[in-house]
């Protein structure tokens, strides 16, 4: 047997809670009609405030009743009694209108209505007999408005849909992880939730082709849907797991390229790389190793998505899965390291950190390998790694007597807040003090300040 009483804690919205209880009670104390008639005022009262919660929304059909309401509220005369007996009759009609019910919940509320007046109304029973329910039958009245409706939020089906797509294609989309969770997880019908899971998994796993007048490309949709797809994740990952699983299968099928750009955008989501198929990764592994072709001299820049594909090369479970894309990374000249490590900084990536340092030939290159390369990687770098890459610095006279590099020396720490009270910072501002050829440029002041550094030692 359902709990009730356990039920009736869920009940969405708290002021309808306490009208629940009443039905409650009057099940359980032998007076069905009572309940038949209470549980219709909690209907009624439920379905009124999550139509003013809709119409805050912006739904019109809501805002169309929420209207009627507030009239009739302004006046409480006898007109506002029967405008609001009007809205009473049309309030379940209204409730699958903007989709709160579907139509077989419709079915069982109407029941549920016409039963009310019944109870309320004896007169309207042939021959004068009084309509006479059991304790099951109000209970059963009850549990189905409660399955149906009060212990929901105000969700909706095909119109939450459809928002979805809308917010998707919107020039102004964020992709804000806890707005599209409340907005188009917490607050819709499951079937409208798995038909969005569906459409975010397919568009960000398969590039699908978006229309012509929705202003943003095949490309720029799925960057969004994959972004909706992992915030989803964090609402309900069985359900995203499931979605992804299902679309994998189409996803094998897709020209090698195709499924590259689909790995940048969600090899960091582990559901995604988990679901990949074995032999697809053997293929792309050998693609990557034998087909991916890098610049050659220096100063060849990496095409953008080939600089996204080697960014997996981060990624742990990715890596494992492609292990050419860490042999790849490692051909690369240091220019191009950066501006790998620049597009999705990780904690694999500051083993590279002082040999990009070293390879620095000018002190505008030394500036822009640091901002690219250094800086974002600040807050993973390890103990053990900053003698290393503040050496590396301090040896390279294009890096140490750069102009703009005093000022990132104090950027860097300040963002790695992991290691602000290392001796490496000290140990870092006297070499650089003894390599300076003239003892009053490249003293690196600003740091030796914010590390508290006096006489060769450092207070922290």
């Amino acid at each position: 047997m359902l709990n009730l009483e356990e039920r009736i804690t869920r009940v969405w919205h708290q002021e309808v809670r306490p009208l629940v209880a009443d039905a409650y009670r009057c099940h359980s104390t032998g007076t069905p009609r009572a309940a038949i008639v209470a549980t219709w005022t909690a209907v009624c009262a439920d379905i009124i405030h999550k139509l003013y919660q809709l119409a805050e929304d912006g739904d019109g059909k809501a805002i169309e009743v929420v209207t009627k309401i507030e009239a009739a509220r302004s006046k409480a005369d006898a007109e506002a009694v029967k405008t609001m007996q009007q809205v009473e009759s049309k309030l379940l009609q209204n409730a699958l209108d903007v989709e709160l019910i579907d139509f077989i919940e419709h079915r069982q509320l109407e029941r549920l209505q016409q039963d009310r007046h019944l109870c309320a109304h004896p007169s309207l029973r042939p021959l004068g007999d009084v309509f006479a329910p059991s304790g099951e039958y109000a209970r059963a009245h009850l549990v189905a408005a409660l399955d149906a409706l009060l212990v929901h939020p105000p969700t909706q089906g095909r119109k939450a849909f459809d928002r979805y797509k809308a917010h998707v294609s919107d020039a102004s989309f964020v992709g804000h992880a806890d707005y599209l969770v409340q907005m188009f997880a917490q607050r819709v019908k499951s079937s409208a939730w798995k038909q969005i899971l569906g459409i975010a998994a397919k568009h960000a796993m398969l590039e699908l082709e978006v229309p012509d007048d929705i202003g943003i490309t095949a490309s720029v949709a799925a960057d969004r849907h994959a972004l909706c797809l992992i915030a989803f994740a964090k609402h309900d990952r069985d359900a995203v797991r499931e979605v992804v699983t299902k679309a994998m299968s189409a996803f094998d099928g897709l020209p090698i390229e195709q499924q590259l750009r689909a790995i940048a955008r969600l090899g960091a989501f582990d559901v995604f790389v988990d679901a990949l198929d074995e032999t697809v990764c053997q293929q792309l592994d050998t693609y990557v190793g034998l087909r991916l072709a890098i610049p050659g001299d220096v100063f060849g820049s990496l095409d953008p998505a080939m600089a996204s594909v080697l960014a997996l090369a981060g990624i742990d479970a990715v890596r494992a899965r492609i292990p050419a894309l860490g042999s790849k990374f490692t051909q690369l000249h240091s220019a191009q390291q950066a501006a790998v490590i620049e597009r999705q900084p990780s904690a694999y990536f500051t083993d590279f950190l002082a040999p990009i340092l070293t390879s620095a030939g000018g002190w505008r290159t030394a500036e822009r390998l640091t901002a690219m390369a250094v800086i974002p990687c600040a807050h993973l770098i390890r103990p053990e790694q900053l003698d290393g890459i503040l050496t590396a610095w301090a040896n390279n006279a294009q890096c140490r007597e750069a102009s703009g590099m005093t000022e990132l020396a104090v950027t860097l720490w300040r963002h790695a807040t992991q290691l602000q009270s290392h001796p490496a910072w000290a140990a870092f501002v006297r070499r650089v003090r003894e390599l300076a050829a003239d003892p009053q440029w490249f003293q690196y002041e600003e740091l030796a300040a914010a590390i508290d550094y006096k006489d060769g030692t450092n207070a922290l």
